[in-house]
């Protein structure tokens, strides 16, 4: 067919042409990821696919650097572009056997390494299992969520819930029950806010709840609304195991018609099976893995733009300037799956979008030492540098570049710049900027909504809130024209007026003609999914917009920090290509 599949810089030349690749390719894949290992860098370098793959077939592999003469020429044995040259499976076994060590030397592995390989380790064995089946009785009818059942994974596997579990768990407090919320009589339906409360990210998800409160608080003072809108809060401590336990407990309840968050990306992982058996649209507004798992029903929507997304103004703000060349990326395992996507995505678009290069470092997690790195980096004349990873990280290599004297571009990843990288880097995080997804709340469009944050909770509004409160609002104008557009439907001129009343978006329109069975009008969960996949909702901080297929928000609007006299100062929107 012509198709080429694999990775391109690890593909035999044979296989980079278009042609059948034999076992012979599985030694030239080896030796390239031999040599990566050996120098740091791709053999045959990086930049575009067709680059890549015509390095591949036509150049020499890179392997500058490798001065062991005997590892050399075995991989330019292995790197050989005719298949015949290269060595066996079982040629390799012999002639690599003698580089392993000796059976007593049980320690010749670096201690990072031995701790990545059992972290990665570990993670493999905690897979869960392939969801099972859930089968509805024939020729009844669909039962509310209440009565379905539903299948919970967390990182060991299934967990099976009973009440007495689920009440084991400090879930949420009574005051952040939400059960009065504008809710006087008459209907009244509950958005879920799940959230870290008293974990890790609980600033962020307190910000969040509060958003939506003020969401819900705006909503029902307005006059003539077909229902009465209600908050209910759950916490899952920034756990994965209770955050799969919080989905339960919303899909379970009939009132909730959509939930707001999780908070944190694992979190969010934990919680899609549960979500997404009810068919309960769920909108996150700061969980921003590249790829969450892909579900049956679709009910999950990226409301922020994705860590891979995050990089294209990163790149855009360090290397469109006239004094930066080459980037310098660490990337600290120590910051795990955010790290090494932020790294990976900043360090892949900056060939894509630029003319500079990069130097890329990947840093064992717990490393202290910074030094080494920055004498590295600078050696290469790393005109600008990103960090990924921790605060902790991001505060050691701060000191550390701080002591070279360093003032060229850096920024650093925006889930590591809070009070602990300003306390531990101190003066040395001055100058340090970041690319954030959430607005601040001195901008122009924020004013109103700061007025009220401010007003109810005495103080501004901290990073998230504004996020939250555009997804409820979104979230109730979907609601509430489904809910208009089923009582008009009869009518096409009500419906007309329906629809000039609500401002409500065409799919929302068209999603009713299902969308109420129940006695109270209640949109079922089903039809809000398929409003909110079509709307278009011009929200404080950006427009919201869904793609059809990964139900991931369209554009990459994000916003530009910089620390000053360790304080967070904002810059203005980030910079966007021209084109």
């Amino acid at each position: 067919t012509g198709l080429v599949v694999g990775t391109p810089g690890f593909l035999p030349p044979e296989q980079a042409s278009g042609n059948t690749a034999g076992p012979a390719g599985d030694v030239f894949s080896l030796g390239c990821l031999l040599a990566y290992a050996a120098t740091g860098r791709p053999p045959f370098g990086g930049g575009a696919v067709d680059a890549v793959l015509y390095r591949t077939v036509h150049d020499a592999p890179d392997l500058d650097g490798i001065d062991d003469a005997h590892l050399r020429a075995l991989l330019e044995r292995c790197l050989a572009k005719d298949p015949g040259e290269r060595p066996a499976a079982a040629d390799l076994d012999t002639l690599i056997a003698e580089d392993a060590p000796a059976e007593d030397a049980v320690d010749w592995l670096p201690e990072d390494v031995v701790r990545i390989i059992a972290d990665r380790s570990a993670a493999l064995l905690a897979l869960p299992d392939i969801d099972a089946t859930v089968a509805e009785e024939p020729g009844t009818p669909e039962p509310g969520p209440g009565r379905r059942r539903f299948l919970l994974f967390a990182a060991g596997g299934a967990v099976a819930l009973g009440a007495g579990a689920l009440a084991a768990v400090r879930l949420t407090r009574d005051e952040h029950d939400g059960g009065g919320d504008g809710a006087p009589g008459g209907r009244r339906w509950i958005i879920g806010v799940h959230a870290d409360l008293t974990g890790p990210l609980r600033a962020a998800g307190r910000a969040q709840e509060r958003g939506v409160r003020l969401a819900v608080d705006r909503f029902n003072s307005l006059e003539e609304q077909p229902f009465r809108l209600a908050v209910k809060v759950l916490d899952d401590q920034g756990d994965p195991v209770r955050s799969a336990r919080v989905a339960e407990e919303f899909a379970r309840d009939p009132e909730v018609v959509a939930v707001i968050g999780p908070t944190g990306d694992e979190a969010a992982g934990a919680a899609l099976a549960a979500y997404d058996e009810a068919v309960l649209p769920v909108l996150t507004v700061s969980a921003l893995l590249m790829a969450f798992p892909r579900r049956a029903n679709g009910s999950f929507f990226q409301a922020a733009p994705t860590y891979a997304h995050l990089s294209f103004p990163i790149v855009h703000h360090l290397l469109l300037r006239p004094d930066v060349e080459r980037l310098g990326i660490v990337i600290d395992r120590t910051g795990g799956q955010t790290a090494y996507q932020g790294g990976w995505a900043t360090n892949l678009m900056v060939p894509q979008l630029t003319t500079g290069t990069t130097h890329p470092r990947v840093v064992p997690a717990g490393t202290t030492a910074f030094g080494p790195v920055v004498t590295d980096l600078l050696s290469h004349r790393s005109d600008a540098l990103f960090y990924a990873g921790d605060a902790a990280g991001a505060a050691r290599f701060a000191r550390a570049l701080a002591d070279r004297s360093f003032t060229g571009p850096r920024m650093v990843q925006h889930t590591v710049v809070g009070q602990e990288f300003l306390k531990q880097a101190g003066a040395a995080a001055d100058g340090w900027e970041f690319v954030a997804p959430f607005t601040d709340a001195s901008v122009p469009a924020a004013a109103t909504f700061a007025a009220a944050h401010r007003k109810r909770f005495g103080a501004a509004p901290a990073a998230w809130s504004a996020e939250a409160y555009d997804v409820a609002g979104l979230v109730a104008r979907e609601l509430a024209a489904l809910t208009d557009a089923a009582a008009t439907k009869p009518t096409a001129s009500a419906t007309k007026a329906t629809a000039s009343a609500t401002k409500a978006t065409t799919s929302a329109r068209n999603a009713t003609a299902s969308a109420t069975p129940s006695g109270d009008g209640r949109p079922t969960r089903s039809a809000l999914t398929a409003a909110i996949a079509g709307a278009r909702y011009e929200g404080i901080s950006r427009t919201y917009a869904f793609d059809k297929e990964s139900q991931q928000l369209i554009g990459q609007d994000a916003y530009l920090y910089r620390v000053e006299k360790g304080r967070h100062r904002y810059l203005g929107p980030a910079p966007k290509p021209k084109s």
